[in-house]
Order: structure tokens, then C-alpha cells, then sequence
């Protein structure tokens, strides 16, 4: 079959043909790939950041999210059958197998089914950043009147974290360029703050006891430079592990897990949450689609297509 590999950390991953089909076993699903995205931890595996974290070897399939149709199920598996449309998102604790392929195996647990009304490829985009999200909005508990600030809202998970916000009634400012207007309060978002401007004086002009509660899917590995604007007993929430640490800091964790899937496919399919492509690469271009990623500023996802 044909899959998107690394051969060595930091080299430019290639398509090749003739690599092994993957072969199902027990509580796990062989997915025929029709769709995935590009994710900041597609990036990080090909560059070998988890090498040590979780050690493995090379070559490695890279993709994370991915849209199909069931080809077959393993022993014990119930909750999906030959033919069914899927999506879901491979772990990163198995680095070695990516979604970038036309043949995956995975767990059952790591996939559900594909609501009737998405397509394939807003499908494929969705599990990380829809998983990552869910979870990050269910930590920051927002209620109606509260005021939350999402800084990373362009980003595939702070469009939908603002979409989540705005759907529990919250007020959400976000941090956004004078282009990124209109986009940003199209997914909910309240009053667009001046990014690259002093948004802190912003905001504390807006709400001059602090927000209720900040979500952070910019800063990374370090706390959040905008926990001062949390009011007291506020809630800061993070996947980047910048919410630091103590009552309200909730760094995310984050696998995948059918029952959050499931809450993905709910929202998506009562319109609740839109993922959002910005552009579509075809697999063969996976390499130039994890390029511009990292040098072209995004609205929501990058899409890979992976079969007609």
C-alpha cells in the first residue's frame, strides 16, 4: 500500500508504494483512509520530539486523524462493522503508525461513527482538535454570563473550544488580526482583541475583575502570560501545558476515547460545531501541507486527502 513515512527524524517525509498493509487484530478496526489533517503533532513526531518520551523506531507512518470506511473488524469488536464510515484519531503513545496511509489498524476505542450529514473531509479533521476541545471546555465549566477569553482561536482547536464556549451561553474575546475579523465572529467569538497589540490592557479595560476563565492553545511548556486576567477563582485551561498548577489550572492530557468521539459526532452533526479547512493537499503533498502549517498563518484545519 502506499503511506506517507519518515526514514529519519527531521528528514522531508515521502510517499512510498509497496509498504506493508497493516494486519487487524483483536478489539482493533482496518480502516480504508479516505481523509486526515496536519497536526502540530505530526510535526513533532517527524522531527523525533517523542523518541525518548516513547521510544520507537524508524521508518514512521506519520497522520493522526483520520475518515474512512471499515474494512474489517478483529476479534471482539461491536460497535462497528464492515462498511461503516468512521472517523477517529491514532495515539500518539504509537508514534510508529499514522494515518497517513490507505490501510490503518487501530482500536476500537479510538474511533466512532461518522455522522450521516459530514463529509469525509471535515470528518478527517476533526477527531484531535474536536477530542482536545471537548475536554478543554468541559475543564473551563463555561455558564451563561461568563466571560471567556480563547487565545489560539484561528487554530483547529481554539475554533472549535470558541464554538463550545459560545454554545454554553459564555461571552468569548478572543486575540485575532484585523483579516481574522469576520472568521472569528462567525464561530461565535464577541469582541475580536488586537493581536499583536497590548491585549491584556484590552481585555482589562473589557472586564476589569478578570475573566471568568482562559483558555491558551498558543503558549507552550510554560505558564500562560495571561493568568493575571483571570479573576480569583477563575479557570485556566490548556493543551499545551502552559495553565500551570493548583485549584482551577487544568492541563489537558489528551488520547482518544470513543465516548468523547461520540460527543464530536453529536456536535457535528446537530450543527453545534463546524470544522473549519482552510486548504486540502493531496497525500502525495503531505510534505509541502506540513510546511505551510508551520509557516502560513491558518484558520482552523489543513486537510489531507488521502483517497477519492
Amino acid at each position: 500500500m502506499k503511506a506517507l513515512t519518515v526514514t529519519a527524524f527531521g528528514a522531508r517525509p515521502l510517499l512510498r508504494d509497496g509498504v506493508p498493509e497493516p494486519v487487524v487484530g483483536p478489539g482493533q478496526v482496518l480502516v480504508r483512509v479516505r481523509a486526515s489533517s496536519v497536526n502540530w503533532l505530526d510535526a513533532d513526531i517527524a522531527t523525533g520530539l517523542f523518541a525518548d518520551q516513547v521510544p520507537h523506531g524508524l521508518p514512521v507512518t506519520l497522520g493522526r486523524d483520520f475518515a474512512g470506511t471499515v474494512e474489517a473488524v478483529g476479534e471482539g469488536v461491536c460497535s462497528v462493522e464492515a462498511g461503516d464510515e468512521v472517523f477517529g484519531e491514532i495515539p500518539a503513545r504509537e508514534p510508529v503508525r499514522g494515518a497517513w496511509a490507505e490501510l490503518v489498524a487501530t482500536g476500537e476505542h479510538t474511533l466512532t461513527r461518522k455522522p450521516a450529514r459530514l463529509d469525509m473531509a471535515e470528518a478527517g479533521a476533526a477527531a484531535l482538535a474536536g477530542t482536545t476541545a471537548v475536554m478543554s471546555v468541559d475543564a473551563l465549566e463555561p455558564a451563561p454570563g461568563d466571560t471567556v477569553l480563547v487565545v489560539g482561536a484561528t487554530g483547529g482547536v481554539g475554533s472549535v473550544a470558541v464554538q463550545l464556549a459560545r454554545a454554553a451561553g459564555a461571552t468569548v474575546l478572543a486575540p485575532g488580526l484585523p483579516e481574522d475579523a469576520e472568521y472569528l465572529r462567525g464561530l461565535g467569538v464577541s469582541v475580536v482583541l488586537p493581536r499583536g497589540g497590548d491585549v491584556r490592557a484590552a481585555v482589562r479595560a473589557l472586564c476589569p475583575d478578570g475573566v471568568d476563565a482562559l483558555f491558551d492553545a498558543v503558549t507552550a511548556y510554560e505558564i500562560t502570560p495571561y493568568a493575571e486576567l483571570v479573576r480569583d477563582g477563575g479557570r485556566i485551561v490548556s493543551p499545551t501545558d502552559a495553565a500551570g498548577y493548583g485549584p482551577g489550572r487544568t492541563n489537558i492530557v489528551h488520547g482518544p476515547c470513543s465516548e468523547i468521539l461520540r460527543r464530536v459526532a453529536r456536535h457535528l452533526a446537530d450543527g453545534t460545531v463546524t470544522v473549519c479547512i482552510q486548504q486540502t493537499y493531496d497525500l502525495s503533498e503531505a510534505a509541502e501541507a506540513l510546511r505551510a502549517l508551520a509557516t502560513r498563518h491558518t484558520r482552523g484545519k489543513i486537510a489531507l486527502r488521502v483517497a477519492a
